[in-house]
């Protein structure tokens, strides 16, 4: 979950008071912080996805669907799976000659010695060149590549950190994290990497035997200060890289209960179960210290809050006077990885999505600030009837802000991009988002409470309404991933053909100008084919704002070429 965009508050008062709850407010407080202390325990690890926490987490769930006989609506009972392919790290070796004798890394040893995630693969063999901090600001009176004239077809060494380390203001930090430096060797010509640690003060990069290939370098291998290198002389040395690695399954799992009202219309909730457990895939904001072992990431708002919500809800809506709808409760798997579960159930879906009259989604919902009493409802702009019921009502005094977008880095946007109306209910972000301290004890259940009496309020006051018509909403650009360009799509990170398919086209960005639809494959990008979200992502890098090229995709069995302007 990220922070997202927002624009208006409204707030009013006295209009619609919340509808009496068919279970006593104390009996849910409980319930939350029941279930929100199980999902966000350490014996589940963080529930990254395809790991042992996550299914404690949907066991758990399936418990509480068939507690309340909510009809099974998975494809395997209340379960839908789905399997996402990852590159994990098979081997890596260095072997290092220099005048002090050879040094062998025959094996990786995550404390000590080990790739760094996302580098190329491959065998490197060659001398050394010797860069000190591999900083190059000659404008700050530091460059370590003054006295080299060329580093290209070489094995670069660096070490991490910078010269004023102790200068926390210093202008030489913004060249001297470990991808700028690595950003410069490789764009200089160097074949491979070393970077190693000399000084306990430095924070060390964690080894991810799992790899997201963010980056699109050569082989960058990095050595500990536990190897105690500070002395080795590397002029004149030699070394030898290898790094291989093998395609992986995670496997996710989204947990479907159903409502059968046996009505013309559907009303989805939803929310992740998944957080980020070791940090094994990334996402972590927590900068650990030297040396620290790696860190539970338990995730009580994001988003055991909104799954325990979620849980509410499902036996609220079961006890509620509302039968003039169907309800479908998902927790979704694969939201921190991408929204995967969420995009999996729209392209695989187990109710007719024909009929789906809206989906709310529920995302960090435990931590309603008491001092300002304020939420976020995004999507209010994908229907023309949302500010209307939306101002009828008033719960427990807190305020909504009211974002019109339909997009945002949660399950909802899975929704929106297939035409239906959302809502996304968040409580806020805050400091320890995506940190191993989000912990149950933090939750504010009190607040948690509100939230669920405001949409259980909502959906009271729809169920016998007309189905809301869907509107297309102005949308926050594509995260650039640092990238000086972006075509404005929003890639579909299951396809597992040829190609990039896109999920969805951000109005007024360059693909939506030049006819970019939504399902279309995107083929090549200029002269670069877009076999994977690797070259698409360094397609990106090779352009500058004001450049135009070509975009071959696929629509269909058609192929299409069309003029794309930055």
């Amino acid at each position: 979950m990220k922070k997202i965009a927002l624009s208006l508050i409204l707030f009013i008062p006295f209009l619609l008071a919340a509808q009496t709850l068919p279970k006593p407010d104390a009996d849910i407080i409980q319930s939350l912080e029941h279930n929100i202390s199980y999902l966000a325990d350490d014996r589940l690890e963080g529930r990254l996805i395809g790991s042992k926490g996550e299914k404690m987490a949907y066991e758990f769930l399936v418990e509480n669907f068939q507690s309340m006989n909510l009809w099974q609506k998975g494809e395997q009972g209340y379960l839908q799976k789905f399997k996402i392919k990852k590159i994990s790290y098979k081997k890596a070796s260095l072997i290092l000659e220099t005048k002090a004798g050879e040094l062998k890394f025959e094996r990786i040893d995550r404390g000590k010695n080990f790739p760094l995630e996302g580098t190329g693969i491959g065998e490197v063999s060659g001398k050394c060149v010797w860069l000190g901090y591999g900083i190059e600001a000659p404008a700050l009176g530091h460059n370590d590549y003054a006295t080299h004239k060329s580093i290209k077809g070489k094995i670069v060494v660096i070490k991490l950190g910078r010269p004023d380390a102790d200068n926390p203001h210093s202008n030489l930090a913004a060249y001297a994290s470990l991808e700028a430096k690595l950003d410069t060797a490789f764009h200089k010509g160097a074949d491979a990497v070393i970077v190693l640690n000399t000084n306990d003060a430095n924070i060390e990069p964690d080894f991810k035997p799992i790899t997201k290939a963010k980056f699109t370098y050569g082989p960058v291998y990095f050595l500990s200060k536990t190897n105690n290198l500070d002395s080795v002389n590397f002029v004149n040395a030699k070394a030898a890289i290898a790094i291989d690695t093998m395609g992986i399954e995670l496997e996710g799992h989204n947990v479907i209960g159903y409502i059968n009202n046996k009505a013309e219309k559907t009303v989805v909730i939803g929310a992740h179960y998944d957080h980020l457990g070791y940090n094994e895939l990334g996402g972590s904001t927590y900068r650990k210290t030297q040396n620290e072992k790696p860190q539970i990431h338990n995730g009580a708002d994001d988003n055991a809050s909104g799954t325990a919500a979620l849980i509410e809800l499902a036996e609220l809506i079961q006890k509620s006077p509302f039968r003039s709808q169907n309800y479908v409760f998902i927790a979704f798997s694969g939201e921190e990885e991408g929204l995967l579960g969420s995009r999996y159930f729209v392209e695989h879906p187990t109710v007719d999505l024909n009929k789906v009259n809206y989906m709310i989604n529920m995302d960090m919902v435990g931590r309603l600030d008491t001092t300002k009493n304020m939420f976020s409802i995004s999507g209010t702009g994908t229907s023309p009837r949302w500010d209307s019921v939306l101002n009828e009502i008033s719960v427990d005094n807190i305020k909504a802000k009211y974002d019109p977008s339909g997009t945002g880095a949660s399950d909802h946007t899975s929704f929106y991009n297939a035409g239906m109306p959302v809502l996304h209910f968040f409580t806020g972000s805050h400091y320890d988002y995506h940190k191993p301290s989000d912990d149950w004890e933090l939750v504010n259940l009190k607040g948690e409470l509100s939230v669920i009496k405001y949409i259980y309020t909502l959906i009271g006051k729809l169920d016998k309404q007309s189905k809301l018509s869907f509107t297309k909403t102005k949308e926050v650009q594509e995260n650039s991933r640092g990238f000086k360009v972006t075509l404005g799509i929003m890639p579909d990170y299951l396809f597992e053909g040829k190609g990039v398919k896109v999920d969805g086209v951000t109005d007024g960005r360059p693909a939506a100008l030049a006819g970019v639809k939504r399902g279309d494959v995107l083929l090549q990008l200029g002269t670069i084919e877009l076999a994977s979200m690797d070259a698409y992502m360094k397609a990106l890098g090779s352009f500058e704002k004001g450049q135009s090229t070509s975009l071959k995709l696929k629509r269909g069995a058609e192929e299409l070429t069309f003029q794309i302007k930055f």
